[in-house]
């Protein structure tokens, strides 16, 4: 129960109006009514920051694209409505992922739900990719939906089925954040839950996926016994796996073969050279999964009771409602 004049929390649902990106919607309509949590839809108009000084016929032409933008907005908020949400939208013009960081840090957002084209080499390095800067610099956790694997989900989101969820996880202190993600998610959605952990190969060249021998699984099986009891996990868990290999490999593969509808994952957000350096399993994860993917950043609180880790006001360029 909130304290009386505690704002609501709030799903933040970032869409580009797309046939493929409203797709993820069912999924924030969905979590909305588990989570007794209200409903932003956001759309931002791509426009530079010197925006206001376009001719008059290119503003003309901007307000053009805004008003058929509300208009869609306005039919996804009534159909919101339709289903018991609290529900609003927020219409922006500039520069998409920078809006989609300045609304989560001012709206206590529990999460952001957004599609993802799941571009790759090239494209994705010339291009940019809105939702990995998102992964990156959010202040909440991520839900990401990649557009060609969205087609089959229906409209009704009390039709959706978030049922499997496959939760990867390195033992470390900093996953309990993503233990305690899951335990709610996983209660709200009467799921049921596969821990996996992805072991480090022995050798430097081994990259498939095997299995561990028989003394190395007893020593997880203590480790997987430890943050299950201390995360409280014991009524939600059905399974924990162990496999060498590459971690992007293991947790794809896994997903695929436990029909995984949710993929949970942490990230320690690294930016700049050390990030290329390292490379990122969530990012590669978000791009190639088959399943949404839920995203944690290890630093922060409990997303759904705003314990969430300290929240900074970035400077962005951005007008609307």
């Amino acid at each position: 129960m909130r304290t009386v004049g505690q704002p609501k929390r709030t799903i933040l649902a970032a869409t580009d109006l797309s046939a493929q990106a409203k797709l993820v919607i069912p999924y924030a309509f969905k979590l909305a009514l588990l989570l007794n949590l209200r409903l932003i839809v956001l759309h931002v108009v791509e426009a530079p920051p010197e925006f206001e000084q376009w001719s008059p016929a290119a503003r003309r032409s901007l307000h053009s694209l805004k008003t058929k933008a509300l208009l869609e907005l306005g039919r996804i908020v009534r159909l919101a409505n339709e289903y018991g949400l609290t529900a609003d939208y927020k219409l922006l013009v500039g520069i998409p992922g920078d809006s989609i960081l300045e609304v989560a840090h001012s709206s206590h957002v529990a999460f952001i739900v957004m599609g993802t084209h799941g571009k790759t080499g090239w494209d994705r390095l010339r291009l940019g990719s809105v939702a990995e800067s998102t992964l990156r610099q959010a202040p909440c956790p991520v839900l990401t939906v990649r557009a060609s694997t969205a087609t089959h989900i229906l409209a009704n989101p009390y039709r959706l089925n978030v049922s499997r969820l496959l939760v990867a996880t390195d033992f470390s202190a900093s996953s309990k954040a993503v233990l305690r993600t899951t335990v709610v998610l996983a209660k709200r959605l009467n799921a049921r839950v596969v821990l996996l952990h992805a072991a480090e190969p022995s050798g430097s060249l081994q990259s498939e996926p095997l299995r561990i021998d028989d003394l190395s699984r007893k020593r997880y099986a203590q480790q997987f016994r430890k943050i299950i009891s201390a995360s409280r996990m014991d009524d939600v868990i059905t399974d924990q796996v162990v496999i060498t290999g590459n971690p992007v490999q293991v947790i794809l593969g896994q997903a695929k073969h436990q029909k995984a509808d949710l993929i949970i994952l942490g990230t320690q957000g690294r930016r700049g050279m050390k990030r290329l350096m390292l490379g990122s399993v969530a990012e590669a994860v978000v791009r190639r999964a088959s399943c949404p993917v839920f995203t944690v950043r290890t630093q922060m609180g409990n997303p759904f009771n705003g314990t969430n880790g300290t929240r900074r006001s970035p400077t962005h360029h951005s007008t609307g409602k």
